[in-house]
């Protein structure tokens, strides 16, 4: 096998190794990111504070008027009891009944308007709820699939990475050294396949003489344009 060919199944490898890699890092990001289930968590802390004080705001409100509701019925039990009132008295006491009684209409409106708030709180914590476990249980599934492909890729990057020592045990000290570097260099790809006489990393055109000795020449030849190793087959 010619220096160049090993060099290219090496950069061959190398490429799928950092696809493999790089799609380890990508699922590992995703399976960190928490943030859609914090937010969903919040909603439901924050339905919950809502709901609750809904409920004290409607229990003070049943309170209020049940406490009223005594006081009317302790005024009128005044105003028509035994004893007996001066015109005065009277008329007081029967302001007294038909001003609570028009203060006892506000507090039941309150009282309605307290029910429908806590009503409608317990139905969007119902449903805030409902959305975070539908998303945990979803999260669930998706992680798992996640986890799975990692094992896959896992295994093959382990075969890849006993592929790529066989091949680059072979291969001379100074070109290796060569193609690391320019891996460095040139963002990864330090090899490039001759496509249609140019180069299939920067597209520069080759000359004919160019392309023959990258396909013939037991030594590298390297792109004019952008220093990567040429590969013709």
């Amino acid at each position: 096998m010619s220096k160049t060919l090993s060099l290219y199944r090496l950069q061959q490898i190398d490429s799928q190794i950092d696809r493999l890699q790089s799609r380890l890092r990508e699922i590992q990001t995703l399976l960190d990111d928490k943030s859609e289930l914090q937010h969903l968590n919040e909603r439901v802390e924050k339905a919950e504070t809502h709901q609750k004080f809904s409920d004290q705001v409607l229990k003070k409100a049943e309170v209020d008027v049940q406490n009223l509701h005594i006081k009317i019925e302790q005024t009128q039990s005044s105003l028509y009891g035994e004893k007996s009132h001066g015109p005065k008295e009277l008329q007081d006491l029967q302001a007294d009944v038909a001003a609570l009684k028009r203060y006892l209409i506000t507090l039941e409106d309150r009282q309605i308007d307290a029910m429908q708030e806590s009503e409608t709180a317990e139905a969007d914590l119902q449903s805030s709820k409902a959305e975070f476990d539908t998303a945990l249980n979803d999260r669930d599934a998706r992680d798992k699939r996640f986890q799975q492909e990692q094992g896959v890729i896992r295994n093959d990057l382990d075969r890849s990475f006993v592929e790529r020592n066989a091949i680059a045990n072979a291969i001379p000290k100074t070109e290796l050294d060569l193609y690391e570097q320019l891996r460095q260099q040139r963002r990864g790809l330090a090899v490039a396949a001759i496509s249609d006489n140019s180069c299939g990393a920067c597209g520069s055109n080759l000359s004919l003489a160019q392309v023959q000795s990258a396909r013939s020449s037991g030594q590298m030849i390297l792109c004019p344009s952008c220093g990567r190793i040429l590969y013709g087959s």
